[in-house]
């Protein structure tokens, strides 16, 4: 493969890191809020011993569990491209 070729990969790949990465901080801000919100809810659920607190707590653990999987989806999303530059930049070296 042309250097020219895997040199443009490359900066593709390490610009959706990159991406990603901020993408990435704004879900873990995102699930740390849900969480807490959702343990909240849950003492609050206890506490109270009412349905209404019990629906608020679960729709805040789902909440937080939906939050949570998108992040660890995109963890492995940036797993796999640092395997592909990891590839690309091997490439290069060869």
């Amino acid at each position: 493969m042309l250097i020219s070729s895997v040199e443009r990969q490359l900066r593709r790949t390490s610009q959706q890191i990159s991406r990603l990465r901020a993408e990435l901080l704004l879900l873990e801000e995102q699930y740390a809020h849900f969480s807490d919100e959702a343990e909240t809810a849950r003492i609050h659920a206890l506490v109270s011993e009412t349905p209404i607190s019990e629906r608020t707590h679960q729709r805040a653990a789902r909440h937080a569990e939906v939050v949570g999987q998108e992040r660890n989806q995109l963890m492995i999303r940036i797993g796999e491209l640092e395997g592909t530059q990891d590839l690309l930049l091997d490439q290069m070296n060869s």
